[in-house]
């Protein structure tokens, strides 16, 4: 009986104290782990640019093309006197590519920036008239280097894909060239190389590849304006002092018909955003 009494007594005294070890034994607290937030289109950016260009052209005019011996000269073998003219056009279509730089802000869906380029460019065109003579003259235009500077106008499907338009000013240098195998017509020229403002337009799609790495297409229209180059011939059915009696006592201007530089892009485009 004794040693019952003990060991209840034992038991009473160590219980409370086991409890107060049991109840202080909190479980550590969860380590809260951040999960960086989503990088939008908004920042600073620059990469390069490459892909094709491409257009049309038309033919050369001559001014005046009335008197009778010069639309015999420039009307095709065997067919009658001005009911066609032999010339013809043609685009030299070619690789463009060059780098950019832009920034862009966005606000909820909505991206806007302003991006600048500038690329070299194998583009030209050839304008032809060809007399019965033989003789061939041609007009040459070419554009090695062109500029940008554009606003663009987008909006972020979500954070990894953007579709945009674009559209401002374009800058280029077209040098001419005019030349005239098989003629003896005396020539002056006008022009030689023409510093041109112009507009381009456009849209684009564009994709991250990584959070700071995207990939995108574009296409743009640019047009570098009217350019003024013209020959102005003398002699045979031209006319001018030493011409065909009764014919331009002027001379005769060849003008290229399409006046307009302009032509299409499409480039891929890899951007690194800061």
């Amino acid at each position: 009986m004794k040693k019952f009494l003990l060991l209840t007594s034992v038991t009473m005294i160590a219980a409370p104290a086991f409890a107060a070890d049991v109840v202080m034994e909190e479980p550590p607290a969860p380590t809260v782990v951040e999960v960086p937030a989503a990088k939008g289109w908004s920042g600073l950016y620059v990469g390069v640019q490459g892909g094709y260009g491409f257009g049309d052209t038309d033919q050369i005019a001559i001014d005046p093309f009335a008197f009778p011996g010069l639309v015999t000269a420039f009307t095709p073998a065997g067919a009658a006197p001005g009911s066609s003219f032999a010339a013809s056009g043609d685009f030299d279509d070619g690789f463009v590519g060059g780098a950019h730089i832009g920034y862009d802000w966005q606000v909820n869906n909505l991206v806007f920036g302003v991006i600048g380029d500038i690329t070299y460019t194998d583009l030209g065109d050839e304008q032809n008239a060809f007399s019965r003579t033989p003789a061939t003259y041609t007009i040459e235009r070419d554009l090695d280097w062109m500029a940008t500077l554009r606003g663009r106008l987008g909006y972020a499907v979500n954070d990894n894909l953007l579709i945009y338009g674009t559209g401002g000013v374009a800058y280029g240098e077209v040098d001419f060239r005019y030349s005239q195998p098989g003629s003896a017509a005396a020539f002056t020229t006008s022009g030689g190389q023409d510093s041109d403002f112009g507009y381009v337009v456009g849209a684009g799609v564009e994709t991250k590849l990584t959070q700071n790495i995207s990939f995108g297409l574009e296409y743009l229209y640019t047009n570098l304006g009217d350019n003024d180059f013209e020959a102005n011939l003398v002699n045979g059915p031209f006319g001018g002092a030493t011409g065909a009696a009764g014919s331009n006592p002027g001379g005769t201007t060849l003008r290229g018909a399409d006046d307009d530089f302009d032509f299409h892009t499409i480039q891929a485009k890899v951007s690194y955003r800061f």
